[in-house]
């Protein structure tokens, strides 16, 4: 009864305590796999969400570098004004700024702005003109309407507006992306930005050429990043604007000051010095949503560079800590099911174990004690035919085998140890290796997906340039046969130059003739002008003589009269006189008559002398002006002679400008076509560089996949080398105290 009592209390405490044994051993491993795990997938999320960052805002990056492309391309072109001729620059870079607004669908406008007359000197010629102001600045923006491409006046590029697009480049000589600015767009707002790049030939800036995007490629990227269910994707400006978001899409474009003060909390100064000054940050906060909960979130935000500016953007990526922790939660349901099981199969053993070894426990528990002390030398001396003389003698067997081997054990341990400590030492040397030759493998394999992208771009920007070359050749074509045409309307003109000019000479003679002959005649006139008025003279004395003879003839008629009178008185004495005087009466009848006819005739002569003096002193008058008029044709026509003279020679000269130019222009056009075989062919070259990217994308992944492999297996080789060394001490120590002689 005694034996069975003892028997059962042993059982008991057997079942408690292995049982105990077991559910602190699976706690406290439970505990520490929760932990390492809960720790190594924080890292590993961490490193995720890094890792993603740094992808993406490289991304954006490489976005806007392709604009930044293309308005370098453009500024290029333009720091090479003076090999266009003066009245064609504006029509040219007008006509390209177009193209490349066509062509680029993504593209919301495409402008430059040059300062006055820095183009071509002729700004007063195009005064308010498409594309100009009032002063005719070259100042061309065509931007994108749902109609198609339009052109109008830059607006706000002075101090008086906005003007950091155009002032800030122009100031400092360097690229620049604006902050975002919400403009209108065919009635609907959008945000906007513009990249600007400086025309400056010679190292001068004369102005500036940009190209302006919407950021609605960066929302419908930022978007897509949602690498787990609640997480969160921002966009910032060096200035804080908000560019994109994910929460509440009406925050776009106010201050991250305003919108960020939910998620940063007492972060939000860091924050945003660290988007201003383009540094990395971190931080962990409880964030309300918009619905009202509040989730603790881990945010990391990751600066990237757009071109050659000097003020970065800001991608933020979100994290919930529910994420981070739903794997460690999952892993805990299963640990408790596991270990519920091995609980409930180590009680049910442990029962059956403590039955079959509880009674002869108390027969060897001498020997055990000594054997427990490490005491070798002990043995059972049983001698009995049932399973306790069994087991005493397989016990005795198995002591003195253990005494050999603890022999053995004591003579290795001290080279065991040895090797342990070199092998766990090797084995941090080797893990460290393998993390190093593992990040390198992450660093070249994010090059080469940056490369990747780099490629494609360039091959998409040749393509563009090849097409443009190719219209600039068939440009050059038509300008050649315009040259052509215009030589030949030159070399006609200058034919009709020489044939004026020659008819002008004769022209000259023939009004130096008409000058002497105008001189002779006024001079005869002036004599028969003088001949007239002496005339008109002596006319005035016959009219006078005419007069004395009207007096005789009345004083002769009154002496006939007496005379008749007198006969009369002296009768037949006097008849003959009587006869005299009556032919003296009509001798002087006759002579009034004559007299009156003489005066008559001679007041008409004196009228019409006067009208003849009257009529050759305006004559006179007329041969004066006419001589005048005659030499101011002849000045007019010595003027026009000369002129004609210099236009002959600056038609010559401008032959000889087109005959250069024609010359350029084949230059050109030949020039035009190496280009574009030389775009063909690098952009063969492209396409099979972004082949053996891929292929070596490709390989890197599976180099990644393999390193990450051999990562895990070092890792736990080195865990294991760990507790092999502190094994091999427990060993060492263990064995020493074992008495064995």
């Amino acid at each position: 009864m005694k034996y069975g009592r003892q028997s059962v209390k042993i059982g008991k405490k057997l079942i408690i305590m292995i049982i105990g044994l077991a559910i602190l051993g699976t706690g406290v491993l439970l505990g520490t796999i929760l932990h390492s795990s809960q720790e190594q997938i924080a890292t590993l999320i961490d490193r995720e969400l890094e890792n993603m960052a740094n992808n993406e805002a490289r991304q954006l990056a490489a976005w806007t570098e392709s604009y930044f492309n293309l308005a370098r391309s453009l500024a290029q072109l333009m720091e090479a004004y003076e090999e266009i001729d003066a009245g064609d620059r504006r029509f040219f870079y007008n006509i390209t700024l177009k193209q490349v607004a066509e062509g680029n669908p993504e593209v919301a406008a495409v402008w430059t702005c040059w300062e006055p007359n820095a183009l071509d000197g002729l700004d007063a010629q195009y005064a308010n003109t498409r594309g100009t102001d009032a002063t005719g600045r070259f100042i061309s923006h065509w931007f994108r309407t749902t109609g198609g491409i339009e052109l109008n006046a830059l607006k706000d590029y002075t101090v008086s507006g906005p003007g950091d697009f155009y002032l800030i480049p122009l100031q400092t000589g360097i690229e620049t992306a604006v902050e975002p600015v919400v403009y209108t767009i065919d009635g609907a707002d959008a945000l906007l930005t513009s990249l600007a790049v400086p025309v400056k030939p010679n190292g001068k800036v004369l102005g500036v050429v940009g190209i302006d995007i919407t950021m609605s490629k960066f929302q419908s990227g930022v978007a897509a990043i949602m690498p787990y269910k609640g997480s969160f994707a921002e966009v910032f400006s060096n200035g804080g604007l908000v560019v994109t978001g994910q929460f509440d899409l009406s925050l776009i474009g106010q201050s991250m000051l305003d919108t960020e003060k939910e998620i940063a909390g007492d972060y939000l100064s860091e924050y945003v010095n660290a988007v201003k000054t383009g540094s990395p940050y971190s931080f962990s906060n409880l964030v309300k949503k918009p619905d009202g909960t509040k989730v603790w979130y881990k945010v990391i935000c990751m600066p990237f560079s757009m071109g050659k500016t000097t003020t970065p953007w800001a991608l933020a990526l979100g994290l919930p800590y529910t994420v981070i922790d739903a794997p460690v939660l999952r892993m805990l349901r299963i640990s408790i099911v596991i270990s519920v099981i091995m609980l409930l199969a180590i009680a049910i053993g442990a029962f059956l174990i403590s039955r079959s070894i509880s009674s002869p426990i108390k027969y060897m528990m001498k020997a055990f004690s000594a054997v427990g002390e490490g005491d070798l030398t002990q043995r059972l001396d049983f001698h009995r035919g049932d399973e306790i003389g069994d087991m005493a003698g397989v016990f005795n067997g198995t002591l003195d085998k253990i005494k050999s081997l603890m022999e053995t054990i004591k003579s290795h341990s001290v080279s065991l140890f040895d090797i342990g400590n070199e092998l766990a030492h090797n084995m941090t040397e080797t893990a460290a290796a393998i993390n190093e030759i593992t990040a390198g493998i992450q660093n070249i394999k994010g090059r080469v997906i940056n490369q990747s992208a780099s490629v494609t771009e360039t091959n998409s920007t040749m393509e563009q340039i090849t097409v443009n070359i190719d219209k600039l050749n068939s440009q050059v074509d038509r300008q050649s046969l315009s040259m052509s045409q215009s030589s030949l309307a030159i070399e006609q003109m200058l034919t009709n130059i020489r044939s004026v000019t020659q008819t002008l000479i004769k022209n000259s003679d023939n009004v130096k003739g008409l000058i002497n002959a105008s001189e002779v005649g006024r001079m005869g006139l002036q004599e028969v002008t003088t001949d007239i008025r002496e005339i008109a003279r002596e006319s005035e004395g016959l009219l006078e003589i005419n007069t004395v003879m009207e007096n005789i003839a009345s004083q002769t008629d009154l002496l006939s009269m007496n005379a008749a009178i007198e006969a009369a008185h002296a009768g037949d004495a006097g008849k003959g006189f009587a006869v005299v005087a009556d032919e003296i009466r009509k001798l002087a009848e006759n002579s009034g008559e004559q007299s009156k006819t003489i005066s008559t005739v001679l007041k008409k002569i004196k009228d019409s002398i006067d009208k003849i003096t009257k009529s050759t002193g305006s004559v006179l008058e007329k041969f004066e002006a006419i001589d005048s008029g005659i030499r101011i044709v002849s000045n007019q026509e010595e003027n026009i002679r000369n002129a004609m003279r210099e236009q002959g020679e600056g038609s010559k000269q401008i032959l000889e400008a087109l005959e250069q130019l024609t010359e350029m222009t084949r230059m050109v056009k030949g020039g035009s076509e190496e280009m574009l075989e030389g775009s063909k062919q690098v952009i063969e070259e492209s396409r099979n560089l972004e082949l053996a990217t891929q292929e070596i994308s490709n390989e890197m992944n599976e180099m990644a996949t393999g390193a990450e492999q051999i990562n895990a297996a070092v890792s736990r080789v080195h865990t294991i080398s760990g507790e092999n060394r502190g094994n091999i001490e427990i060993l060492v120590r263990e064995v020493s105290r074992f008495k064995i002689a």
